[in-house]
């Protein structure tokens, strides 16, 4: 079974949130320093722990292919909360960041100012109103994604762009093929 039918959405939207939370590294080791988030979908402490007792600190020394069952774990059991599918891919981030942005409208209220949350994201209130939205994030989202994805990042060379945009390419085939392996 691959894993469009096994979490009713598809790989590449997956794909695109780790790469945006992991800053286009995809490392499963790497941590937020301010929040102490770590891993392919920037695991809490709390969220890693309510997976599975210990695994918090297991997952920085975890390969990418070990990461990815806890990633799986993670959006399944979103799934018995909202069966229904995402209605556009970013609402498979908006299950990461804070689910209950989850297929809401684009003027849901994230974060006010004066909040943790708020201090914790205000790269994401776009309009310094000290309100982010479900729609704030998504833009930020979808402009680093569609950088990520097509390798746009800013190299001199012509050489090195094209050397990005083939390792993107066979990085991004490969992990279709990781999320699509029979389990």
């Amino acid at each position: 079974m691959q894993v469009e039918q096994r979490l009713s959405f598809p790989a590449l939207s997956l794909v695109k949130s780790i790469a945006f939370e992991t800053g286009g590294t995809f490392d499963p080791a790497i941590k937020n320093k301010q929040s102490g988030a770590t891993g392919l979908i920037q695991f809490l402490e709390s969220t890693a722990e309510g997976l599975e007792k210990g695994l918090y600190l297991r997952l920085p020394g975890m390969t990418f292919a070990e990461q990815l069952v806890y990633v799986e774990k993670y959006f399944k059991q979103w799934k018995k909360t909202f069966p229904q599918p995402p209605n556009e891919p970013f609402d498979v981030y908006a299950l990461m960041l804070h689910p209950v942005l989850f297929n809401k409208p684009d003027d849901t209220v994230f974060a006010i100012q004066g909040t943790k949350r708020f201090d914790q994201n205000k790269a994401f209130d776009l309009d310094h109103s000290g309100t982010i939205t479900k729609g704030e994030v998504k833009k930020k989202w979808l402009s680093a994604t569609e950088k990520l994805m097509t390798g746009r990042v800013p190299i001199t060379t012509i050489t090195a762009n094209g050397f990005i945009f083939i390792s993107i390419a066979v990085f991004l085939a490969a992990m279709y093929y990781v999320l699509n392996m029979p389990r």
